[in-house]
């Protein structure tokens, strides 16, 4: 018996302070809001009608349009970061994840052709010297390069970079095509590729990358940092999100207080304050649905900048590139962020339209007490 005593005190003392705290927060802030949004003065009395009518004539609306406009600017503000994501730095990713892998699946044909490490060239190197393989391998490379380039994606020194990099994709080939040359002599072959090899790959552990595949893949690093940044809630989009949650639960109780007073002081019942308040609800569930479906898509992005960047150049990669860029694109259209932001535009109109209908009505209900307010001098 003294044991379930002592087990109980602790829960009773627990729910009773839990009581008193709820008690206390309905007293100092819910009732005192309750009354003020039901036209209540602090001893519980009615104002009067046709001030509060006219407060609230103006007060609903604003209100609305506050919610809408918050709500609106954080949903806005995560699309336009999506539209960035899906527009340019998901391209840019899969540009970059190509020029790398066809540089080095273009060193690999070159290699095997000429011989490296002591062997002798192909025989049909004599014939057909590089082959079509290793010219359309690199070309892709540059091509890739200068579609990273114009996806809009990079900074101005990312850019610069970039053309970097393309100079030493030409002058990489200019080495290339010098052991080519050059390859019925092995010392000539082997130093012709050596040099080609230093401009891919950095030999030492420089702080800063030099080569061309060491450079190309700090880009797809700090591109993926990028999107990662645009991934999550800016500063902007949280204090807008916050502040609609916010001034939703306000306009909530001022609607439902306004109902009440109505139906107090006028004996109106009356639906359509319920009626032209609920687009607004429903325009900030379609924004809250949408911003859900942006954040889903920027994730998937970020996601996906990882993944390109630990393809390896196998005979594979291309098409492994290919799949994951038809799946970022799969992901990206299941998200509808197009279509959620036409269905925002117009749930913020909707809501917009109910926000002055609202006033209206209230003007209807009251206009006598109105007229007579207006004309008292």
């Amino acid at each position: 018996m003294g044991g379930r005593l002592t087990v109980r005190s602790p829960l009773r003392s627990a729910l009773t302070a839990g009581r008193s705290a709820g008690s206390a927060v309905w007293r100092s802030v819910w009732l005192p809001m309750w009354r003020r949004c039901s036209g209540r003065t602090p001893t519980g009395r009615r104002r009067h009608t046709a001030p509060f009518l006219f407060s609230r004539m103006l007060l609903l609306p604003a209100l609305a349009l506050t919610v809408l406009a918050l709500a609106g600017t954080a949903y806005l503000d995560l699309h336009g970061r999506t539209e960035q994501l899906r527009e340019r730095y998901a391209p840019a990713m899969v540009e970059l994840a190509h020029a790398r892998t066809s540089l080095e699946l273009a060193h690999r044909e070159a290699t095997l052709r000429l011989g490296e490490d002591g062997r002798e060239p192909l025989i049909q190197t004599d014939l057909v010297g590089l082959g079509e393989k290793y010219p359309s391998l690199l070309t892709e490379a540059a091509q890739s390069l200068n579609n990273a380039a114009q996806t809009k994606a990079l900074r101005a020194e990312q850019e610069q970079e970039v053309r970097v990099v393309s100079g030493l994709v030409v002058a990489y080939d200019d080495w290339i095509g010098w052991a080519d040359t050059h390859h019925d002599s092995r010392a000539l072959r082997t130093a012709g590729l050596d040099y080609a090899a230093s401009l891919l790959h950095d030999g030492g552990d420089s702080p800063e990358p030099t080569a061309v595949v060491d450079r190309i893949e700090a880009l797809e690093d700090e591109l993926n940092a990028d999107a990662s940044e645009l991934s999550g809630w800016t500063a902007l989009s949280a204090v807008t999100a916050s502040g609609a949650l916010l001034a939703v639960l306000v306009f909530v109780f001022a609607v439902v207080g306004t109902i009440d007073f109505v139906l107090a002081q006028l004996r109106v019942r009356s639906p359509l304050l319920t009626l032209y308040a609920l687009p607004v609800l429903l325009a900030l569930g379609v924004l809250v649905l949408g911003a859900a479906g942006q954040q889903h898509a920027q994730r998937k992005v970020s996601e996906a900048g990882v993944e390109l960047a630990t393809v390896n150049s196998t005979a594979l990669a291309d098409p492994r590139i290919e799949m994951l860029d038809r799946t970022l694109a799969a992901e990206l259209r299941g998200t509808h962020p197009g279509g959620w932001a036409l269905a925002a535009e117009l749930a913020l109109a909707a809501g917009a339209v109910g926000a002055v209908a609202s006033g209206f009505t209230l003007f209807h209900y009251g206009r006598r007490h109105l007229r007579i307010l207006w004309r008292t001098p």
